[in-house]
């Protein structure tokens, strides 16, 4: 495994020497991580594609579409036939931090939404002593409230693309955690409305 990773950032460390930093503290992480990954194991989950790109089309009222596309960190499928997908996203965060901004978040549903068949997704949190998921659904919630949660992105997406379509003025969106740090506040117009 040290191998593999010495040959992964090899190429980002030639381009920028800075990169080192991040392969040190990934090598310092890999313990933890191969321990979650065991257990990912145990419970049935197996990696079955990364850095997966994916779309969808959305259709507007007016007849007119727009295209939502990503890139999923990972997904996981199990030997189970028809269980479903669990979609992955690595943060260099912590799991109380991820936890914290959660109920705003609109990532994992919108991954949910353009991957169609999955019944779970997670922020993988990387900076603590032991690797955690973060899901956007606590457990027990029931298996449709990720497919719920996914299909609310793609109204509210559509929504707002049938609006701009019409004319109407683009809100200035903005998490307070986020603006404070952010230099773009006239570029967004989050102060002005």
């Amino acid at each position: 495994m040290q191998d593999c990773v010495g040959e992964v950032f090899a190429p980002a460390i030639a381009d920028n020497f800075l990169a080192t930093g991040w392969r040190l503290r990934w090598e310092k992480r890999l313990p933890a991580y191969l321990d979650w990954q065991r257990a990912q194991e145990a419970l049935g989950w197996r990696w079955a594609q990364a850095e997966t790109r994916v779309s969808r089309v959305l259709p507007l009222v007016d007849g007119d579409s727009v295209e939502l596309y990503g890139r999923i960190d990972r997904i996981d499928q199990t030997r189970e036939t028809g269980k479903g997908a669990s979609l992955l996203d690595y943060k260099t965060q912590t799991a109380k931090v991820i936890r914290e901004r959660l109920k705003d978040d609109v990532q994992l549903p919108a991954y949910a939404l353009l991957h169609g068949d999955a019944v779970q997704a997670a922020y993988v949190a990387l900076d603590d002593e032991r690797i955690a998921a973060v899901a956007s659904v606590a457990a027990g919630e029931g298996d449709g409230v990720l497919l719920a949660a996914a299909e609310a992105q793609g109204q509210r997406l559509q929504s707002a693309f049938a609006c701009m379509h019409a004319g109407a003025r683009l809100p200035a969106h903005g998490v307070d955690s986020v603006c404070q740090w952010c230099e773009m506040s006239g570029l967004c117009r989050r102060d002005y409305v």
